[in-house]
């Protein structure tokens, strides 16, 4: 039987007639923290389910996955301390909840603590969540202003710093940069015809509609201004996201061997991308990340005797199922739009802190993938890296530098 420390005896007495227990949020956050870490709230080895009433204090995204959602409640909706997690609340009424909406929540009481003791927590799991009442929330929302008048409106605010207003945009997605499609969200980018660019972050992507570049999207949440090093940019921050408008144009498809592909994307400016889709038929040289939330990134090349590291087909949208079959040795083709990127060398006293060009042809996110023919059974070594690759010349000798680490044109580490 685990160890229970219970905050009152009066407590256990009523626990122990009932498996379930109606509790205030004060009770449920003071029998959980009292648990020892990682321990479930019990009675006489019997699992306690415990009734809980009160406010959202923490929507998370406002979205739900799967069903589920992960939120913070506590006695009052402006409690910060004793508030307990509903981590991956059932939601069977499929209703999101935010901040401030009363909410009745029935599950496990437990009390969690990671490896580090960075998080302690008073947690429910294995719950399932009662909107009672929502709460309406009015703001101010500003939605006349074009992508140009939004990046302004962002600039004037401290670096950091959210604006007190809410801001609504229907227009074109210009560039897509991550879709994550277990969570439904996507990050992206909206031009401004002065060059500069209004970023959307992790937008939860609402009707369970993805979108695509050239898509009509609305997209309505708070603006920041995010500047670190280099980047200076405005942006959307978690952003509700609608795809109002599909772009269903259709794009005659020019068929290209790697070689082809590097030469006509290094051709472009750095983060520019091609007007034409190319289908760039190859070998799977190295895995730059295995599957992850619908996608898989790797390098192609012309010939196994003959590896360069400069094509990477990037964010390839594959199942499950095909990406398994992304073996080193495969012969596979893609179908895009290239784009360069390029990174200058970085030379400095501390050797640790140097760092060779990158410059690499890459598909845009969410390439058509076709297998073409496995790799043979006695194939490569099928190594998966997790940064982009940086080649390197010694003595006339390439190099690939990932992770940290050398790697010969075949792919093995270099000891």
């Amino acid at each position: 039987m685990k160890k229970i420390l219970l905050f009152g005896a009066a407590l256990v007495a009523a626990m122990s007639m009932n498996a379930q227990q109606v509790m205030t949020c004060n009770e449920a956050y003071t029998a959980a923290k009292a648990l020892a870490s990682g321990d479930t709230l019990t009675v006489n080895n019997t699992v306690v389910i415990v009734e809980v009433t009160a406010y959202v204090t923490n929507g998370g995204n406002g979205q739900i996955n799967n069903g589920k959602q992960t939120f913070d409640i506590g006695e009052t909706a402006t409690e910060t301390e004793k508030t307990i997690q509903a981590y991956l609340c059932n939601m069977p009424e499929g209703i999101a909840v935010a901040k401030g909406d009363k909410v009745k929540v029935t599950g496990k009481l437990m009390h969690y603590v990671n490896n580090s003791g960075t998080k302690d927590l008073a947690e429910f799991v294995s719950a399932t969540a009662e909107i009672i009442e929502k709460q309406i929330v009015e703001v101010d929302t500003i939605s006349d202003l074009s992508v140009c008048e939004i990046i302004e409106e962002g600039e004037s605010l401290n670096a950091g710093e959210y604006s007190a207003d809410f801001f609504e945009i229907t227009t074109t997605l210009d560039s897509l940069t991550y879709t994550n499609k277990g969570k439904m969200q996507q990050s992206f980018f909206l031009f401004c015809d002065n060059g500069k660019r209004l970023q959307v972050y992790s937008g939860a992507m609402q009707d369970s509609i993805l979108g695509a570049e050239g898509d009509t999207v609305k997209v309505f949440g708070k603006i920041m201004h995010f500047v670190q090093g280099e980047k200076n940019l405005v942006e959307f921050e978690g952003p509700k996201v609608w795809v109002v408008g599909k772009y269903n144009a259709v794009y005659d498809t020019i068929e290209a061997t790697v070689a082809e592909a590097i030469t006509i994307g290094k051709a472009l400016d750095n983060n520019a991308k091609t007007s034409a889709v190319y289908a760039v038929t190859g070998y799977v040289d190295s895995i730059a990340y295995a599957y992850k939330n619908g996608s898989m990134s790797f390098f192609m090349t012309e010939s196994m005797d003959s590896l360069t590291y400069e094509f990477e087909a990037y964010s390839v949208d594959i199942t499950e199922e095909l990406a398994a079959k992304v073996q080193i040795g495969a012969k596979v083709k893609v179908t895009a739009f290239l784009q360069h990127y390029y990174k200058a060398a970085i030379v400095d006293e501390d050797p640790e802190k140097c760092k060779p060009e990158i410059d690499l042809v890459e598909t845009v996110p969410g390439a058509a993938f076709e297998l073409i023919e496995e790799a043979p059974e006695q194939g490569f070594e099928n190594i998966v890296l997790t940064e982009k690759a940086q080649k390197v010349v010694v003595d006339g000798v390439v190099y690939i530098i990932r992770d940290n680490k050398l790697f010969n044109a075949l792919g093995t580490q270099v000891k």
